[in-house]
């Protein structure tokens, strides 16, 4: 086939095309634009407003309404990234890593709370401090909307992406209720919103390097690293997919903003650095046990909690305030990931060198990042019931794309999921149902060949002025439009 050219008529559509020389055109239209973005976006914002309202009144209401406690629900895990908040709006980013924050993650989102740390320090909010838990702590008020809001991000994210592999439209609306349902679980019942906000910059940049915009892809997953070192895992897919001429950049982008923000963390409190992140003490009677907690290492408790701990609940009454003093035994459950852990990293690796020697379709590399996602729940020593939503997240995108059918069944096994994950039963009991809903998921969302019509992105060049491989699936595309392309 022929290498098409541009025509003096096409030459002069471009130039017509050339942005207003006005420079105010721009600011002018801004409004349109916005409304358009708004009206585009319509579903993940109902949702998003939805969970803000559904979430504020689950905190205040549920205790004192339903369970005629006079407190407000607390979720404790809030509270320690809140306070590793407060330590960076002091200027002491090694602060976060301290025992009494319990962050064995990289400080992203303490970072992002920050502002909110100032703001409500000056406006004199009341806030729990490690194990003394206020019951109604009125920095509530400003941290659980912005908590809420943050991990109702993803929702447009999940949009973008399935709008992108051509999901109809009214099927994003059961989507965009599915994932607004799991991300609103990890605010309001754990206080865990960079799980969900991860995702989000995740999504994005799948969704661009499905464009072929490796740069911001780069840099969109550094984000989300930064937030969740979880999103670390799909690196080796999408590197090896990248073009050949760019993936050290593009794995400088992905690992720069946490290197960083590590480095600095690490210089002023190396001790509690490598404690959280490399050894990432887990109390396993809080959480789920899982069969491989029987080859994961014993981790030493701090040395300010080595004689045990105590939970302080302090309580209005009249006259002033009432402590409540529960001791509790040693932490010397604390587990570290263990050999588990080692496996899905290898097989993050693994699926890695397998698509850079073998090239995969675009659609098919985001089902093997769920596959990954999805491997971490399979080998985790200790597990906590929101774990499971990252990969239903990107498991639930693909499966809008299969079909109706194949989406709801989808639907109904995540809920089941998401739901028996809170159950709290024997290891070998609790594990076998969560690894088997898994792969049911991953069964359902499998890319079948006729339905990929894209080639394999793994090893290209890009060169600036290369037009991106459409994203709609159909008929090969012209050898015009494949430029860069290996042959």
């Amino acid at each position: 086939m022929a290498l098409q050219t541009e025509t003096p008529s096409a030459q002069e559509d471009v130039r017509s095309a050339d942005p207003d020389p006005d420079p105010g055109a721009a600011l002018r239209r801004l409004p349109s634009r916005v409304a358009a973005a708004a009206a585009r976006r319509a579903v993940p914002l109902v949702v998003a407003v939805v969970s803000l309202v559904v979430g504020l009144a689950f905190v205040f209401f549920w205790p004192p309404v339903v369970e005629h406690v006079d407190a407000w629900f607390n979720p404790w895990d809030v509270w320690g990234i809140f306070r590793g908040a407060h330590y960076v709006a002091w200027g002491d980013l090694g602060g976060v890593y301290n025992s009494e924050t319990g962050i064995v993650a990289f400080p992203g989102m303490a970072v992002l709370l920050a502002p909110v740390a100032m703001l409500s320090d000056s406006l004199h909010l009341t806030s729990s401090i490690g194990t003394t838990l206020l019951v109604h702590p009125t920095a509530e008020f400003l941290l659980i909307p912005v908590e809420l809001l943050l991990a109702s991000t993803v929702v447009f994210a999940a949009d973008a992406l399935a709008e992108d592999l051509g999901v109809p439209r009214r099927r994003r609306w059961l989507l965009c209720v599915a994932v607004g349902a799991l991300a609103w679980t990890t605010a309001a019942l754990w206080g865990h919103a960079e799980d969900s906000l991860a995702m989000t910059f995740a999504l994005y940049a799948m969704r661009a390097a499905r464009r072929d915009r490796w740069t911001p892809a780069g840099w969109l997953f550094g984000i989300g690293i930064v937030l969740q070192p979880l999103v670390a895992l799909v690196i080796p897919l999408f590197l090896a997919a990248s073009p050949r001429g760019g993936r050290i950049l593009f794995a400088v982008r992905c690992a720069v903003v946490s290197a960083f923000l590590v480095g600095v963390a690490f210089v002023g409190n190396p001790s509690g650095t490598f404690r959280s992140l490399v050894e990432q003490p887990t109390p396993a009677g809080a959480n789920h046990a899982t069969p491989w907690i029987a080859w994961a290492p014993k981790v030493a408790p701090p040395a300010d909690l080595a004689g045990g701990g105590r939970f302080v609940w302090l309580q209005h009454q009249a006259g002033g305030l009432r402590t409540v003093v529960h001791t509790v035994r040693p932490h010397l459950d604390e587990v570290a990931g263990g050999p588990g852990r080692t496996l899905y990293v290898a097989l993050a690796v693994l699926l890695g060198i397998y698509v850079w020697r073998r090239p995969q379709d675009p659609d098919r590399l985001l089902w093997l990042a769920g596959v990954v996602l999805a491997g971490r729940c399979c080998f985790e020593a200790v597990m906590t019931p929101y774990y499971v939503v990252p990969p239903l997240v990107l498991l639930l995108v693909l499966a809008a794309r299969t079909g109706r059918r194949r989406f709801v069944l989808a639907v109904a096994v995540g809920a089941a999921l998401s739901y028996y994950a809170y159950e709290h039963l024997a290891p070998w009991v609790w594990w076998p149902p969560i690894v088997v809903g898994l792969v049911v998921l991953l069964a359902l969302t499998y890319p079948r060949a006729e339905a990929t019509g894209r080639r394999p992105t793994a090893g290209r060049t890009h060169r600036r002025g290369d037009a991106p491989i459409p994203t709609a699936p159909g008929p090969e595309p012209p050898v015009a439009v494949l430029v860069g392309q290996d042959t």
